[in-house]
């Protein structure tokens, strides 16, 4: 497991914690009628000043703040995905390759070329990707014949592409020491319900979800204490392209952390998803 450090550290807003709130894919309504349907955000909004007084009549909060952010795709992809919890191996992985790939670029490039991803990177799959040679990385970095570079294909960037092959290696390494971990620790061999690599990131957070309370998007923060631990951590292990920013993008992407600006629509929603009893 990762240094006793991912827990530590003040934090200098207010949390909600929950237990896990369902396996990654699970579909979600939509997080206005989910906000207005649930007594326990509307509870909420009655009695919480910050809640009931900020700005939910106003969509998509995240359009003037990232490039891209106006398309029907992104939109989705912020309500429907954003935000929610991730589990699982592959899908972490994957998500934290297409993190990666994101440096220096807009989520909404990345996002548009994420299928063009799964297909060059075998569906993610992480023993398929650490197979990869360098061969086949040089193959990824030559431009299709008749190609635009549009969405159908990946960014050419060599250190990025090559950052896939070498990360699902050292997944397959930190699976191997967690699993030998665990045994030493008279835990059997058992794989946790989701993965080893998903303990491993979840247990920066305790395994649950946490719901920030930020009053706006300015205040949302690009890193963390918690986000500059991750990257020490997995940096240790070989891991490349996942700096604090790249982590805390992982983070909030896949629901380790809920950063909706409180009172929003999405917020309310994600409040009410964390408030059912079986989510507690």
């Amino acid at each position: 497991m990762a240094p006793s450090t991912r827990s530590s550290g003040k934090r200098k807003v207010d949390l909600y914690i929950s237990a896990s709130v369902g396996k990654t894919g699970r579909s979600h309504p939509s997080p206005s009628r989910a906000a207005e349907q649930d007594p326990s955000a509307a509870a909420l909004r009655a009695t919480d000043p910050v809640v009931a007084t900020a700005s939910v009549a106003a969509p998509g909060w995240y359009t003037g703040a990232y490039g891209g952010a106006m398309s029907e795709a992104y939109r989705a992809y912020m309500r429907d995905e954003w935000a929610h919890e991730k589990r699982g191996d592959v899908p972490l992985f994957e998500k934290l390759c297409l993190e990666g790939a994101q440096a220096g670029l807009s989520w909404a490039t990345i996002l548009s070329k994420r299928e063009a991803y799964r297909r060059a990177f075998h569906q993610f799959d992480i023993e398929k990707c650490a197979g990869m040679s360098e061969a086949d990385v040089e193959q990824l970095l030559q431009p299709s014949e008749g190609s635009t570079g549009g969405p159908g294909q990946i960014v050419r960037h060599r250190a990025k592409v090559a950052s896939v092959p070498n990360n699902a290696r050292s997944v397959l390494r930190l699976i191997l020491a967690e699993r030998k971990a665990a045994a030493e620790q008279g835990k059997g061999t058992d794989v946790p319900e989701h993965g080893y690599f998903d303990g491993f990131l979840w247990s920066f957070v305790a395994g649950v979800p946490q719901l920030n309370r930020w009053e706006d998007r300015k205040c949302i923060p690009t890193e963390t204490e918690v986000s500059i631990a991750m990257s020490k951590a997995l940096k240790a292990r070989g891991f490349s392209f996942v700096g604090p920013k790249i982590c805390y993008s992982l983070m909030q992407s896949c629901g380790l952390v809920i950063d909706h600006p409180v009172g929003t629509a999405e917020w309310q929603a994600a409040f009410a998803r964390l408030s059912k009893p079986a989510h507690r």
